[in-house]
């Protein structure tokens, strides 16, 4: 199917997708449409021509024809108005029409948008990917800004960044691996089209999650994104011409920990409501996939990266149906492997191979846990005191032979000011207050 995809958006390489007009330009089969309809008023009670293109984000151009053949066919009945113009009239079900929405519901329980056609899709995610991220010095200075890293380990973490491939990240807990990946995240500053569902083989897959898929106004914004995303807001009005068969979101971010399974990593079908829910690594599309506390999930590590292999090698996926169909779909993600434990806990040279960047994130020495200290200080409004630093380190760290974790100081920082919103008073950085949290925080054998 032939649609021109512009960019539209100033300062932005978010793609703008024109609006369907026809039909034949939703890509979609019209029996489709016309089911969809009918289960939209089924369970719309009396909605307009307008609420009904809004749920099927179909614009009034398509949706009169539809609304007119359906009632034509006696399928449908005007039954009030909230207005004086045609989008206004309220639609119910006749007897007739009831019996035909029962046969569409027993086919398929989905109402929502309407899907997007899968070569549509997988067009948008090629043109959208991930290879074309500037993983820049520069960049990533400002995607890290809140973390205190290696300059070394930055860099390793930038080549495999801009390289759009696969990433191991390990070493010790708490030195920040999974914050590593939301950072990642801030250099994904575009805005990217996610469908809310795609039809491959006249099956529904429902892609858009709102707990992955954030909508732009939830981002923090960066100065110079401001114009873009005021553009992208100016965009989402009722006549903005844009497809809303498609949300605006900020590129993806899934984190998966222990419950992670080869199930989670196939489509669900439920056969009740009769449609499929995509996979993490389709709602990751275009965005970043981390695998958290990588080798203790359910699953052996040997088998969830042997599930990896074909998409990390050659950036498509296999995903099957209920009826055994197949279907090719594109790899756009940033897959991203954490975890503390040894590596050689869980794999071999072989094993490693597969994965094409390494970057271990050791403790931090003292130089780089001070500085650490400096910014959690900053960052709570807490005047930094170096003497107080040095009793920290020595008292609690030195003596002890205690080993420095970049999260210690956040964890520190937040015990105090907890302590003091108890007590009433003004927090501190001193020996005093540093007493009080650490004997709540570590644990002593």
């Amino acid at each position: 199917m032939e649609i021109t995809l512009e960019k539209k958006l100033p300062g932005s390489g978010q793609l703008f997708l024109p609006e369907p007009q026809t039909v034949a330009e939703t890509g979609l089969d019209f029996g489709l449409i016309l089911d969809l309809t009918l289960k939209t008023i089924y369970y719309g009670g009396r909605p307009s021509a307008r609420t009904i293109c809004e749920r099927i984000c179909l614009p009034f151009s398509i949706m009169e024809g539809v609304l007119d053949y359906l009632r034509t066919q006696e399928l449908i009945d005007i039954v009030g108005s909230k207005g004086v113009l045609e989008q206004d009239y309220q639609y119910n079900l006749t007897s007739k029409g009831m019996s035909r929405t029962q046969e569409a519901l027993e086919q398929s329980l989905y109402v929502g948008p309407a899907p997007v056609p899968f070569d549509l899709y997988e067009d948008v995610v090629l043109r959208q990917g991930i290879a074309n991220l500037d993983a820049s010095p520069e960049n990533l200075a400002l995607a890290f800004k809140d973390l205190v890293l290696a300059e070394e380990t930055v860099e390793q973490i930038g080549t495999a960044v801009g390289s759009g491939r696969s990433l191991f990240i390990y070493g010790p807990p708490g030195n920040g691996k999974s914050t590593i990946a939301e950072c990642i995240v801030r250099l994904l500053s575009e805005l990217v089209n996610i469908p809310y569902a795609i039809e491959v083989f006249g099956q529904v897959v429902r892609v858009h999650d709102p707990r992955v898929h954030l909508a732009a106004d939830m981002q923090i914004l960066e100065e110079d994104h401001t114009a873009a995303i005021t553009a992208e807001r100016e965009l989402t009005t009722e006549s903005d011409g844009r497809d809303k068969r498609w949300a605006l979101s900020r590129r993806p971010l899934i984190i998966g920990g222990g419950e992670v399974t080869l199930a989670d990593l196939e489509l669900r079908y439920s056969p009740i409501s009769k449609f499929y829910v995509a996979p993490l690594q389709i709602k990751a599309n275009n965005g970043v996939l981390v695998i958290d506390d990588f080798g203790r999930q359910l699953v052996r590590p040997d088998e969830l990266l042997n599930r990896w292999m074909v998409p990390m090698d050659r950036n498509i996926d296999h995903l099957v149906f209920e009826t055994g169909e197949t279907v090719t779909v594109p790899f756009d993600v940033l897959l991203i492997f954490a975890t503390n434990l040894a590596p050689s806990q869980l794999g071999d040279e072989a094993f490693y191979r597969r994965i094409r960047h390494k970057v271990r994130i050791s403790d931090p020495d003292i130089h780089l846990f001070k500085e650490i200290l400096r910014k959690v200080a900053s960052k709570h409004r807490i005047s930094y005191d170096e003497e107080t630093a040095d009793y920290l380190i020595d008292t609690y760290y030195k003596k002890v032979g205690r080993p420095f974790r970049g999260v210690h100081p956040r964890d520190l920082f937040d015990l105090i000011k907890d302590m003091a919103k108890f007590r009433g008073e003004t927090p501190q950085f001193s020996p005093a207050w540093i007493d009080r949290a650490s004997r709540s925080y570590f644990i002593e054998d």
